[in-house]
């Protein structure tokens, strides 16, 4: 296992240039290229922000600042994960022809989506700035924020890599999976406004204590409760060690399904 841990370190410069290759083609032949990256959330930011801001009567400037600062993180998680459970099946001429440890294609569709969350937070300052939010010193936990979520990512993304390859069907099946889990996040409504009965349930979403991470020192100016620290670290640890452990027992097999 941890031979082929230091395999990938080898591979570096492949899964550099792989990343970049990915970018490049991204936006090939697009007039705006990369600043496609900014526009779409400031489009989706929009229209959720006004929409529901009026439906629930809520403070635009502080709605909108609640929203994105958990939206950045959801788009990151739904975009990254998807886009690796397809990574190993997309790439099979490299699967089945060269040498290269599979696990840097669904870490490469991490780092790829990463650069879009990098980018939100540009977006993030932008309107922080123009709303007049606040800037405070919790601001400062938001790369732990990000490294979290990235590990946590990145397992999530290796698991679904594992299942798409032995089961096409299975990127449809989390695609539908990844659009209820959104309804069941606090991002276009408060945690608080959860029904009490429903709390206890509410809280086994693995992905609220990362949202938390976002939102409390963004939308709040606080730093975030210990317990969603702790938490997340260990969801996020958890679920990349089995992840990993997951890939690479069964990548040998991948040259015969894809």
């Amino acid at each position: 296992m941890f031979s082929r841990i230091g395999g990938v370190f080898e591979y570096r410069d492949f899964f550099k240039q792989f990343v970049l290759q990915q970018l490049r083609q991204r936006y090939q032949s697009s007039i705006l290229g990369f600043l496609w990256t900014l526009l779409n959330p400031l489009l989706v930011y929009g229209c959720f922000c006004i929409i529901f801001s009026y439906l629930n009567h809520w403070d635009l400037k502080a709605f909108g600042i609640y929203f994105f600062s958990g939206y950045m993180a959801w788009t990151f998680f739904s975009t990254a994960s998807l886009s690796a459970a397809d990574s190993v099946v997309a790439n099979a001429s490299y699967v089945t022809r060269v040498y290269v440890p599979k696990v840097v294609f669904p870490l490469a569709c991490v780092a790829v989506n990463l650069v879009d969350l990098l980018a939100s937070f540009l977006i993030l300052g932008i309107l922080m700035f123009f709303l007049g939010a606040k800037f405070s010193l919790a601001l400062l936990i938001l790369p732990v924020s990000a490294l979290l979520l990235t590990v946590f990512v990145c397992g999530v993304g290796l698991i679904t890599a594992v299942w798409t390859v032995f089961l096409r069907d299975f990127k449809h099946l989390f695609a539908s999976l990844i659009f209820i889990w959104f309804f069941f996040c606090p991002i276009l409504y408060r945690a608080s406004t959860v029904p009490p009965e429903a709390q206890r349930y509410f809280r086994l979403n693995p992905m609220l204590p990362f949202i938390q991470l976002f939102q409390v020192p963004i939308s709040a100016g606080a730093f975030p409760a210990w317990s969603d620290l702790i938490a997340s670290t260990v969801i996020a640890i958890v679920t990349l060690s089995v992840g990993a452990v997951f890939f690479m027992k069964r990548e040998s097999r991948f040259y015969y399904y894809v």
